[in-house]
């Protein structure tokens, strides 16, 4: 375990604001397929790095809906966002798409060993900087752009993959509306016309990616988070 630490550690050049005496201080936690990974309202006590796999952040709404914010790739920090508040505590929703791997540091240490530092404070602020600057594009997009870029997006974000590159889709087509803020006829009217333009192939409840360049020039990077802290 020590071994496999220190091996992400160096992959990702954590030491560019975290100092090597700290990596004792870390843990390796792994999440399944559709596990949450932060569950809103949750007490954070640790600083996450996400070094494997895919997820998706989320915001639950008061109307029990749910509003798709991004996927995550590696590298990506969890808890940035909360981490000095008096109470930490999960404002959004994580779940992992595929099975997914965290690096994690407590955050006792982050307080007392690199809240004063500047380095770390500084990769700190890219990070959140990085964040707001997707929120805002986003929301932007989610605005001005129709459901079929959203929905290709997301079937990019969310596709089964093989060799790294989408192969299949499946979901629940009424999560799926609340995440995209839409209907579920109309996520059904639009997977039809994906369909009918041979981007997908339905099979019973799945549907084959034929064609991955026409979803993702619809995309238009919709709900990315830029990989990596900077």
């Amino acid at each position: 375990m020590g071994e496999q630490i220190a091996a992400y550690y160096e992959h990702f050049r954590l030491d560019r604001f975290i100092p090597p005496e700290l990596i004792g201080h870390f843990k390796l936690q792994p999440f399944d397929k559709g596990e949450s990974i932060c569950e809103v309202g949750q007490p954070i006590d640790s600083l996450s790095f996400l070094v494997e796999g895919r997820a998706k952040v989320f915001m639950p709404m008061e109307n029990a809906r749910q509003l798709l914010l991004c996927f995550y790739e590696p590298l990506q920090m969890l808890g940035d966002l909360e981490l000095f508040e008096a109470e930490p505590r999960t404002v959004t929703g994580v779940q992992a798409l595929t099975p997914c791997l965290c690096l994690k540091l407590k955050r006792d240490i982050v307080m007392t060993q690199l809240a004063d530092n500047p380095v770390f404070l500084r990769q700190m602020c890219l990070s959140l900087g990085r964040k707001l600057g997707r929120v805002n594009r986003n929301s932007a997009l989610n605005m001005l752009h129709p459901v079929e870029n959203r929905l290709a997006s997301y079937i990019l974000g969310t596709a089964n993959r093989t060799n790294g590159v989408p192969a299949e889709f499946s979901g629940n087509l009424t999560q799926i509306a609340d995440f995209l803020g839409t209907s579920f006829r109309h996520v059904h009217r639009t997977l039809q016309k994906f369909c009918t333009l041979g981007f997908l192939a339905k099979d019973r409840t799945r549907y084959a990616i034929l064609n991955e360049p026409a979803l993702q020039k619809l995309a238009v990077g919709i709900f990315v988070q830029p990989s990596g802290l900077g």
